[in-house]
């Protein structure tokens, strides 16, 4: 663990303090794959309390991590959490320039706004939702009025609003054996020992936790992120060919 992440934990730990010696529920920042991998490669640490990550919708990449009093049984409802999801439209019409998830995070950001106040954007046509922290997002409402050329409305919007906004491609292929560096070499269309420097590069998160080992067996389910590719979930083994191939699946997040 370098200085940044020993921080990053120290951080953490003065949270868990505070929930703790308090019982209230404490809430970190929308934390990026290398924080979540600091907390979740440290998780025994805080078995004195309860804890919990959520992004504000299923599959969430940034996610926040909840401190909880040990004596409750219950996660906070997403409404409760320190979160709010915006909507934010175009209002130009037929005039409206495509935007990327990138335009729309640096009309976020060129208003002063810190990264780790700002979580997933879902991008649609001539729209986008965001997830910001509580106390920004009557700020956002009233001053983010830009993205690119268009004019946008910013609008609170309900988390209900942001599961229907996934949507993925699949992918079907075969792999020798069910390991890790084969996936990610199917998924990026790469060799086998291209693979492995992208995983030794530290660019793999499994469920947003650093994945270094090439052999690591992939389960049905996983939420697997690589910086620079994209993520998708893997949907496991289909069937295996008479040469003893396994045709497996994969879902891409678009």
């Amino acid at each position: 663990m370098n200085r940044e992440e020993q921080l990053f934990l120290n951080h953490l730990h003065d949270l868990a303090k505070l929930c703790y010696s308090r019982n209230i529920p404490v809430y970190t920042d929308f934390l990026n794959l290398n924080e979540q991998t600091v907390f979740l490669s440290n998780l025994s640490e805080f078995s004195h309390i309860r804890t919990a990550m959520d992004g504000g919708y299923e599959g969430a990449e940034r996610k926040i991590v909840c401190f909880l009093p040990a004596y409750g049984n219950e996660r906070p409802s997403r409404e409760e959490l320190p979160i709010r999801p915006l909507c934010i439209r175009s209002a130009a019409g037929k005039f409206t320039v495509a935007c990327s998830h990138r335009d729309y995070l640096g009309a976020v950001l060129n208003l002063g706004i810190e990264r780790g106040k700002i979580g997933d954007f879902l991008v649609g046509d001539g729209y986008a939702y965001v997830l910001c922290s509580r106390g920004l997002a009557d700020f956002l409402t009233e001053h983010l009025t830009f993205v690119k050329r268009n004019p946008v409305l910013c609008a609170l919007a309900d988390f209900s609003e942001l599961e229907g906004q996934l949507s993925f491609a699949e992918q079907t292929g075969s792999l020798a054996s069910l390991r890790m560096d084969s996936l990610i070499a199917l998924f990026t269309k790469n060799s086998r020992s291209s693979a492995v420097s992208i995983l030794e590069s530290e660019r793999v998160f499994v469920n947003g936790k650093l994945c270094l080992s090439h052999s690591a067996e992939p389960k049905e389910g996983d939420i697997i992120s690589v910086r620079g590719f994209g993520k998708f979930i893997f949907d496991g083994v289909l069937s295996s060919t008479k040469k003893g191939r396994l045709m497996i699946k994969i879902r891409i997040y678009r």
